[in-house]
């Protein structure tokens, strides 16, 4: 299924990018006060959908992406146009439980005071035109095919200062967020949308004749990269493109955005005869978005200020949950601290010791993904010297030869490679450090006999655990994978990161499959959680409990909730368990 939608995405990329050259942007053609949305933030990525996917304004675009937003939002909008017209709006999203969302918006387009005389002897008249756009919106998710659908009832006004008229509308919208394809030995992340704006709607006859709406439909397209740059927050490179058909034209936009440290992003983008370039930054609750936009008659400035608050009201449980998230934040600085140094020694080229760092980072901290990348791309890259015919430098064969040697748990080969290194290169400290490390700190029998020992036990042990997931005792094989984390850990050994990776990725299985079986039955009270079998893992379930307040704190209540119900089938009686279940249960 994955390889079908990395074949859909390529293809569906590869067609927007070509549709550029025939797309039209006839200057003679209609522009409708519908043909524009209110986003800051899409504006500053030539006004492509999912460059606004955190903005609650994107309903007036594909109303579906509301469904993937993590909190309540609410945003304002204002742009100066000329001569004294402006547009403004405010939209606002809430969830209602975990599955639907609500959304209501309104835009102005006014044109400022404008002077009427019959005559030029008549006395002034100040006059104004107002459009007003006001919707409400409602999303949800359709679960058997991955998908997000959304709708809007709107209603059109206009205020032509002597006449006034209005009318109703519908748009429509599908959107999906999926894994796609690996580029530059990162997972990437696809989003792809689908709308119709205005596809039904009533007569607007403010004079003789009717106004035409125009219909309009949108192609949405994004990928995002991870940057694998900072410790404790990944950057975000980000693509988009949108086809927009109205007026029997379609229109060619494209954007793109950098987002970091979790507060900033930079943002330029095309639209039919705009340039727009903005920026965004989060300071605590609040975003604030420009969004410059060049044309043909002016630069036009647009600022937009946006609010999140959670969508669960229970602040006692929020407050314990960010007091785990702070004191994780407190543990972060000294492995922050490594990974900066770490980074810096694989810049040197000194990768064995970048490896060792870059492993007890991992161990420590597996939910970080920065050193986890650097730590496969120099195990790739020594691999991959090491094995080459084509490696012309010496130095370098000798060296990446070792090194595999070395993780291999291959000493005197390790031995012999770093010897040829020396003799051709005069050595380095840190080659001269591993050696001693082999010659002198450890004698080369007992470390293999004890490489071999701690091998056996821990395959032995992960064996133990696969059994139990392939006979569906998931709990059981946790509490084995979570016994072989800390036996790696407390026992260092070259394989420590394997094991201990394997052992994460059974545990996520098995979690993953404790949830299935949640979801087939209605949440069952907290007071009658029971295991069936009441072998108590205390220190398993602290664990499982931390871990949910840390997932809480971050928004991500279904997780949270799961972390809270194995909690109690750890360990039954687990009062603060029982205590926060019912209160996110209570406030779905």
């Amino acid at each position: 299924m994955q390889n079908t939608y990395n074949k859909i995405t390529i293809l569906l990329i590869i067609t927007l990018l070509l549709s550029a050259q025939f797309a039209s942007a006839a200057s003679g053609r209609r522009k409708h006060f519908l043909s524009h949305g209110p986003s800051v933030s899409a504006f500053g990525a030539g006004e492509t959908l999912f460059s606004a996917y955190r903005d609650p304004s994107v309903i007036q675009y594909n109303p579906s992406v509301m469904s993937y937003f993590d909190d309540n939002a609410l945003t304002l909008s204002r742009y100066n146009l000329y001569e004294g017209s402006s547009y403004n709006s405010g939209s606002i999203v809430f969830g209602l439980g975990k599955r639907y969302f609500l959304g209501v918006s309104a835009a102005n387009l006014s044109s400022g005071d404008i002077e009427l005389r019959e005559t030029i002897y008549s006395d002034e008249k100040i006059a104004s035109i107002n459009t007003w756009n006001f919707l409400v919106s409602f999303s949800g998710f359709l679960d058997f095919l991955g998908l997000s659908y959304g709708a809007n009832v709107k209603y059109l006004y206009y205020d032509l200062y002597l006449n006034k008229a209005g009318t109703y509308m519908f748009d429509a919208g599908l959107s999906k967020y999926f894994r796609g394809p690996e580029i530059f030995k990162n997972t990437s992340r696809i989003k792809l949308g689908l709308a119709a704006q205005n596809f039904f709607h009533g007569e607007l006859k403010a004079d003789k004749e009717a106004d035409e709406i125009p219909a309009i439909y949108r192609l949405s397209a994004a990928i995002s990269l991870p940057v694998y740059y900072r410790f404790s927050t990944q950057d975000i490179l980000s693509l988009y493109s949108d086809i927009k058909y109205e007026d029997e034209f379609a229109d060619f936009s494209a954007g793109v955005s950098y987002s970091f440290a979790d507060k900033y992003a930079l943002r330029a983008g095309y639209y039919p005869q705009h340039i727009t370039f903005g920026f965004g930054v989060d300071f605590y609750a609040f975003t604030v978005d420009y969004a410059g936009d060049f044309s043909e008659i002016d630069l036009i400035h647009r600022l937009g200020l946006t609010y999140r608050w959670a969508n669960k009201k229970d602040y006692e449980l929020m407050k314990e949950a960010e007091e785990a998230l702070v004191k994780e934040k407190l543990g972060l600085k000294e492995a922050e601290q490594k990974f900066k140094t770490a980074k810096k020694l694989y810049g040197k080229g000194e990768y064995l010791r970048a490896t060792d760092m870059l492993a007890d980072i991992i161990v420590s901290y597996p939910n970080f993904e920065s050193p986890l990348h650097f730590y496969k791309n120099i195990n790739e890259s020594m691999n991959e010297t090491a094995y080459s015919n084509d490696e012309l430098d010496f130095g370098k064969l000798t060296y990446a030869r070792g090194y595999c040697a070395y993780y291999a748990s291959n000493y005197q080969e390790a031995l012999n490679e770093w010897n040829k290194f020396i003799h051709f290169t005069d050595g380095t400290e840190e080659v001269f450090e591993y050696k001693n490390k082999i010659d002198d700190a450890i004698k080369l029998q007992q470390l293999q006999a004890r490489e071999a020992e701690l091998d056996a036990k821990a395959s032995e042990i992960f064996n133990a655990g696969v059994a139990n997931f392939n006979a569906a005792r998931y709990v059981q094989c946790i509490k084995i994978m979570e016994n072989l984390q800390k036996f790696v850990t407390d026992n260092n050994f070259s394989k420590t990161v394997e094991y201990y990776g394997k052992a994460k990725e059974c545990i996520n299985k098995s979690v993953a499959e404790l949830a299935k079986s949640l979801k087939k039955k209605e949440p069952v009270p907290v007071s009658e959680v029971k295991e069936e079998k009441p072998d108590i893992d205390e220190s398993s379930a602290d664990k499982k409990y931390n871990e949910g307040l840390i997932l809480y704190a971050q928004g991500k209540y279904l997780e949270a909730e799961r972390a809270w119900e194995l909690t109690l089938r750890l360990n039954p009686n687990h009062q603060k368990a029982k205590v926060a279940l019912s209160k996110i249960r209570n406030n779905e």
